[in-house]
């Protein structure tokens, strides 16, 4: 699968996206899952979450498709017992049932547009997982965003960053959602990029992590403005 976080996304991330979530709710809902154990990040980015889960977990191996993210976790340094590797998780992890624990944050499991690619993807994050091994992951709110997609374009401040976003968001009859985005703070060019994501409900959702072999999920909403629903679900025995 092609990246969709390209250099655009990475000449901008740690300035506008990252500061915008709450990294510290993210870190108290996976600290118990990560004291101690082997784990896998799925989309570990510019390493906003990786680097605060380091120090709990024993190790941790970080995966993304998009090398300039990778590359600017590197330039930013790397904890010594992370290993980042690019992979892409609609193909096999080159890894055994090593995991103790896996995690997902901002919606990283829904870069598929299909709901066969996002069992896939989630067979293969299971493979690499202990059995009984636990998966933690953000998916896109559809109450959050659904209000996105009936505005069509709206461009809102960013203070943390300076300047405009501006984003436009359609729904397709296939349930992806594509969101083009435009940052505009002066001096610096605009900076535009697109992201594509599987659109579903929950009980969808749920039933694509059946499939690939989860048991049932603990399903923590959405809060406030916050874009993200929470996944915790455990690999059923081999």
């Amino acid at each position: 699968m092609t990246a969709q976080y390209g250099a655009e996304v990475a000449s901008v991330y740690d300035s506008l996206i990252a500061p915008a979530m709450p990294l510290d709710e993210e870190i108290a809902r996976l600290r118990p899952h990560l004291e101690g154990n082997r784990v896998l990040e799925v989309g570990v980015g510019t390493g906003r979450v990786a680097t605060a889960a380091a120090p709990i977990a024993e190790s941790l191996v970080g995966v993304d498709n998009s090398a300039p993210m990778l590359d600017a976790f590197r330039a930013k340094g790397v904890p010594a017992n992370v290993e980042l590797l690019e992979a892409d998780f609609l193909r096999p992890l080159p890894f055994g049932a090593e995991f103790a624990t896996a995690y997902s944050t901002m919606g990283s499991l829904a870069c598929v547009r299909t709901r066969d690619e996002l069992v896939t993807a989630l067979s293969n994050i299971r493979a690499v997982l202990r059995p009984g091994g636990v998966l933690l992951f953000e998916y896109y709110s559809t109450a959050a965003y659904r209000p996105l997609v009936e505005a069509g374009t709206i461009t809102v401040p960013t203070p943390h960053h300076g300047g405009t976003s501006t984003f436009t968001t359609t729904l397709d009859a296939a349930s992806v959602l594509t969101m083009h985005t435009r940052v505009d703070a002066e001096p610096a060019p605009p900076v535009a990029f697109s992201e594509h994501i599987l659109f579903i409900e929950r009980d969808e959702v749920e039933a694509c992590l059946e499939k690939a072999g989860f048991g049932a999920a603990q399903f923590y909403p959405a809060e406030g403005m916050q874009p993200y629903d929470w996944y915790h679900v455990r690999s059923e025995e081999w």
